[in-house]
């Protein structure tokens, strides 16, 4: 039979081939851990749901609270823009304002929704600029997770190294410990990125677009492989679908095929002018059929074939159609965030076309070609699709931030900017950092103040989307992983690892140890979350400060960092996978400009960490 710690070491290794698979939940994979190390006998009922009591998982959902109140008034917005009119034409003002301001948003809100906020103005400022938007979304995802180092409330990391300290009876950190470092790590990153990142990235920008502020829609439809898919039929007189609307037809699930346009006749006083013989508007599921309609259709050569086989209708050359056609305002490039809520659903499921009002085209998955979609067809993490549809369901899409960030469209009208609910919002962010640095009361209690403020003063439009900006999945993530580390400690699994390092490492003095925890940590952060790897190792660090008899905070800094310094992988962070499709980047990308990074980082931290926690 196993002994508890071998149990318990089973499920951490399963756990951690799960958080590796991309297909799996992580929060699904954590909770499925907790039941496992319950079941096994190795935690109680109180430990097991100890962590949603947690002090940290508290602060960490009311702080999503506060990031959707600096979001939903627009004052991370307005400061994007602000990048916009400081840059100029200057590629290196671009590049260096593109990381101070996402590290400076990434400070106090997720670095999910900071980089969700600032992609599409980046990606708008490179076109403007003509350049290649690859050039700059790597240093977009990179600055916000060396943001996130920058303050106590950056990243959940942080948070869990406060509530470690305090734990195990040792004084914790305060708002602005993490800052010097800091800011060494987001002066390097920049550096790096400038001299060698930029160069790796160096791509030619594609200079075919007629208008510099809205899309291409020629080489959006080349790159998802749309132009092959449409086709035109005309609807003869006396036809049996005429007199139909689109939705009685029930082509998308009958064929797989979408109506996106049609022409028809016009009517009234338009038929007097010259040119003016038809009309063209968007397939509406309402809109009724009439003779000599021209419907433009997306569908494979199958599906056609099937539909004019079965249905009688007369397909005609692109060439006698003039002018039926995509256009920019109906079209967009978005992708799915990290912990997007349609991720593992099909579009049925989701009934994405009555929700939205709007078609997907094609989705193009990570190191995948472009494909065209079925009903069927469940969407993955990392996914982009090309949506097709009226420019203002596009608009109401954008604002769904929590699931989907829009990257790519035809330019139509900013983010509603309301002034008086900014200044408070932003007050209620000044008020609640005061407050964490100075510590006057308990920094959970000052956060929940701060969330509940941003609702009461309608900065948050109302609870219920205060409940929605949470991130139930990181919740849920930490909630559930803090019982591992708990049964780690009482399994003797932490005093093992910790064993292992300083039998190896403790000869050599407390820098090589600290510098092989962080490398372990650095690791482990490739393959799974910067969250599951803190809530591992954090107890870990403070073991091995007390086994070699040294102070336990520069070990915990070190496992703080390692946890988010993570480059190497599209998959490392959220914001790493979020830029992939909208910069074009391989994961051989990442490794080129990330590996590199990810060790100059590392070194620096080393080096520097004593100089401010001493050991």
């Amino acid at each position: 039979m196993f002994s508890e710690m071998q149990l318990v070491f089973m499920i951490l290794i399963a756990t951690t081939v799960c958080f590796a698979i991309p297909r799996f939940r992580s929060d699904l994979v954590a909770l499925c851990s907790l039941l496992a190390l319950y079941l096994a006998g190795v935690i109680t009922v109180s430990e097991a749901l100890s962590g949603f009591s947690s002090t940290v998982v508290v602060m960490l959902a009311v702080l999503f609270i506060v990031g959707e109140g600096i979001s939903a008034t627009g004052l991370a917005t307005k400061a994007g823009n602000l990048l916009v009119k400081l840059t100029g034409n200057s590629e290196f003002r671009m590049l260096v304002f593109v990381k101070l301001l996402v590290a400076v948003i990434g400070s106090f809100i997720s670095n999910t929704g900071t980089v969700a906020i600032l992609m599409p103005i980046v990606v708008s400022l490179s076109v403007k600029m003509n350049i290649h938007p690859g050039k700059l979304l790597m240093p977009l995802a990179f600055g916000a997770s060396m943001g996130g180092a920058l303050t106590l409330i950056g990243t959940a990391p942080n948070l869990l190294a406060r509530d470690a300290l305090i734990n195990h009876g040792l004084p914790g950190l305060s708002f602005f410990d993490f800052t010097p470092i800091g800011l060494i790590i987001l002066v390097v990153g920049t550096l790096y990125m400038w001299f060698v990142g930029r160069r790796i990235l160096d791509k030619p920008y594609d200079k075919t677009s007629k208008v510099a502020d809205s899309i291409n829609v020629s080489e959006l439809l080349s790159q998802y492989g749309i132009d092959g898919n449409l086709h035109y039929v005309q609807v003869s007189a006396g036809h049996d679908i005429v007199g139909k609307k689109l939705k009685e037809l029930k082509w998308p699930s009958l064929y797989n095929i979408t109506v996106l346009k049609l022409r028809k006749k016009a009517t009234g006083m338009a038929t007097l002018l010259p040119g003016f013989n038809y009309t063209q508007v968007l397939a509406e599921p309402t809109y009724i059929v009439e003779a000599e309609d021209i419907l433009l259709l997306y569908a494979d050569a199958p599906s056609l074939e099937r539909l004019l086989k079965e249905t009688e209708l007369q397909a005609i050359p692109r060439e006698q159609v003039d002018g039926l056609q995509i256009q920019e305002a109906n079209i967009a490039e978005v992708i799915l965030t990290p912990h997007s809520g349609l991720i593992n659903q099909s579009l049925k499921d989701i009934h994405f076309r009555d929700k939205y009002g709007l078609t997907v085209l094609s989705i193009k998955r990570r190191n995948q070609s472009a494909k065209l979609p079925t009903v069927q067809d469940e969407l993955h993490y990392g996914d982009a699709l090309l949506v097709y549809g009226k420019w203002n369901d596009i608009d109401l899409l954008a604002k769904e931030k929590s699931d989907i960030v829009v990257i790519t469209r035809e330019v139509t009208e900013s983010v509603t900017f309301n002034p008086v609910r900014a200044i408070l919002a932003g007050a209620i962010l000044l008020g609640m950092i005061v407050m964490l640095v100075f510590e006057w009361i308990p920094a959970v209690i000052t956060v929940i103040i701060a969330g509940l403020l941003m609702v009461l003063t309608r900065s948050v439009r109302s609870t219920d989307q205060a409940y929605r900006a949470i991130n139930w999945q990181i919740v849920v993530l930490i909630a559930c992983m803090l019982p591992m580390a708990t049964a780690l400690e009482n399994t003797g699994g932490v005093a093992f690892i910790a064993d292992g390092i300083t039998s190896a490492l403790g000869g050599a003095g407390p820098m090589v140890v600290m510098a092989g925890l962080y490398v372990v940590t650095s690791i482990f952060g490739v393959f799974i979350s910067n969250t599951a790897t803190a809530v591992l190792f954090l107890p870990v660090a403070i073991l091995a400060a007390g086994e070699i008899g040294v102070s336990p905070l520069p070990f915990v800094m070190a496992v703080t960092y390692a946890a988010s310094m993570s480059f190497a992988t599209p998959v490392s962070t959220p914001p790493n996978a979020m830029v992939m499709v909208a910069g074009k980047y391989k994961f051989l990308d990442y490794m080129k400009v990330g590996i590199p990074l990810q060790f100059l980082v590392g070194v620096i931290i080393i080096l520097v960490l004593p100089l401010f926690f001493p050991f």
